[in-house]
């Protein structure tokens, strides 16, 4: 008993050694003398895709990190707990007085401390509402044309980077996957193992959202991809960041032949400023788009702080090429009230688009049940985006986020609660573009400018309380949305009503809006605009694909 508990007192002590120091990540200047055959870091697929976007095969980013600095640099530090061939540089922990010692190295270019951590993204028979919700989860982005084109993301590979994927491996809605081998390799960058299947089940449900299956009906759309899975988040107490173990997940996700990545990870508060959420200033901000430069196409949930004091996406969904998902509410047709907003601190646009988030998705604990956040909009997008991989494999990853955008259903209209909206199926499956007749007349003069929806096109059937109403003018975003708590079990219907609302927006000269509303059509008239107020701006007026634009 007493060698048990003094070995105990060992490991606590070795642990709070290790937590009383400071972990950094340290840049070296040089890969000099390296120079080996890059077919034995990476799979072919990842070749293929080099090849096809005209990467280069020996880049600088893909030679591995000098042997002989690391071996160098274990003098000097406590732990060495991960290398980027990437950014050329070594993640440890470090004691305060080696730092000027380290810095002093030949082959060091600096030294940088790391920031703490944040927690992951939110996470039978079914009721008739629960059976509505899953359906509708899929028939919102058109999927159901996927499916009856025979494209289910046959021949992708997606990578699934998220904190635990506890007993997939024996969930029957997803037992296909591992009957055909659809699982390509998994690893675990906190066990440094293989086994990823414990911790928790939010990848679990994630990967349901993907390619999951409920007594034959599809829960996500990518059946037939095949997958790595990569767990990188960890449950207990550490003082340190987890961006070391994403990026080395994006690295890991490259060099085995990932098409597409799907993260929940989202850092804010904990360790930026908003001022930071520029798409340039966290590691893995910068890891996303190397991703994508080497042509992965990554897709980050924009996070759950819209009733935060936070309200923004936060990093690495504030990248510029990283395709940034909210989540919509399925009942008001509306961005759902959690689900962050954007843009980015230099005005970007983001989110990109959206999707339901509200779902029906799968874990050990619950089996199939209602969840909600963007960690489960956007591998709905994911699966989406496997099956236009399948359907154009000649297009590059950044030709299909552009085609992703362009076949929302708001598109050219976008705010930054929705992007550009819900992505649709139709728009890579037909030749015919979305229909242009005017919806509305604009009635104008000296001093105003009102908006009248047409007779043909105003619909009696859908009658919006006021709680169907979002806006963000004087500079502040107001959320009026269905209760949260009316979860589909006590509902009998999921509509997609996001075609009968009307959209507007100011845009200012430097190109970024100032306001933007969405209301519910209860009457023809709808809305109208003193001049006066809004000189030197562009207003856009958006309803049922009709977008009239008006520069005062």
């Amino acid at each position: 008993m007493n060698r048990y508990t003094a070995t105990l007192l060992l490991i606590l002590i070795t642990n709070l050694s290790i937590l009383s120091q400071n972990k950094y990540w340290i840049y070296l200047k040089d890969k000099n003398g390296v120079n080996p055959d890059y077919k034995t870091f990476l799979d072919q697929k990842a070749i293929d895709r080099r090849i096809k976007i005209n990467y280069p095969l020996k880049d600088f980013t893909d030679l591995p990190v000098n042997d002989n600095y690391i071996s160098e640099l274990k003098i000097y530090v406590s732990e060495i707990t991960g290398v980027s061939r990437w950014f050329n540089s070594v993640a440890c922990f470090i004691e305060e007085d080696k730092i000027p010692v380290i810095e002093n190295l030949p082959f060091v270019k600096e030294v940088v401390k790391m920031h703490y951590q944040q927690k992951l993204s939110s996470y039978n028979s079914l009721s008739i509402g629960e059976e509505m919700l899953l359906k509708g989860q899929l028939e919102s982005l058109e999927g159901d044309l996927f499916v009856e084109n025979d494209l289910s993301g046959k021949g992708v590979r997606i990578c699934v980077i998220d904190g635990g994927f506890k007993k997939a491996n024996v969930s029957e809605p997803l037992k296909h996957l591992y009957d055909n081998n659809q699982i390509i390799k998994t690893w675990n960058f906190n066990g440094k193992n293989s086994n990823v299947y414990t911790s928790i089940s939010h990848g679990t449900t994630v990967l349901s959202c993907i390619a999951g299956k409920y007594e034959n009906k599809l829960m996500g759309l990518a059946q037939d991809a095949e997958f790595l899975l990569a767990k990188t988040e960890k449950l207990l107490v550490e003082n340190t960041s987890e961006e070391e173990d994403w990026l080395m997940a994006v690295k890991w996700a490259d060099a085995n032949g990932a098409d597409i990545i799907n993260s929940s990870l989202g850092y804010t508060c904990d360790e930026y400023f908003k001022e930071q959420m520029d798409g340039k200033t966290s590691i893995i901000a910068k890891a996303a788009n190397l991703a994508a430069k080497k042509g992965i196409l990554v897709l980050i949930s924009a996070g759950n702080s819209g009733t935060s004091n936070w309200k923004y996406i936060g990093t690495p969904a504030d990248a510029d090429s990283v395709f940034s998902v909210g989540a919509l509410n399925p009942w008001t047709g509306i961005h759902t009230e959690f689900s962050s907003f954007g843009p980015t601190s230099d005005k970007r646009l983001k989110p990109n688009a959206v999707a339901f988030g509200h779902v029906m998705g799968y874990s050990y604990k619950y089996g199939m049940h209602e969840t909600q956040g963007t960690s489960f909009s956007c591998p709905l997008l994911a699966g989406f985006a496997a099956c236009v991989m399948q359907k154009n494999p000649k297009m590059t990853n950044m030709e299909v986020f552009t085609a992703l955008e362009k076949s929302s259903h708001l598109y050219p209209y976008f705010d930054y609660a929705h992007g550009y909206g819900l992505p649709k199926a139709s728009y890579f499956l037909s030749n015919e573009s979305k229909p242009y007749n005017s919806t509305f007349d604009v009635i104008e003069d000296d001093n105003f400018i009102s908006i009248k929806i047409k007779k043909e096109f105003f619909s009696s059937t859908h009658h919006f309380s006021n709680k169907t109403h979002l806006n963000n003018t004087k500079k502040e975003i107001y959320n009026y949305h269905i209760n949260n708590s009316s979860y589909s079990s006590r509902l009998t219907n999921i509509y997609d009503l996001s075609n009968e609302l009307f959209y507007f927006h100011v845009e200012n000269k430097k190109g970024y809006l100032d306001e933007y509303e969405v209301l519910g059509v209860n009457n023809r008239e709808i809305v109208t605009i003193s001049k006066k107020d809004y000189q030197n701006k562009t207003l856009r007026f958006y309803y049922k694909n009709y977008l009239y634009e008006k520069e005062l």
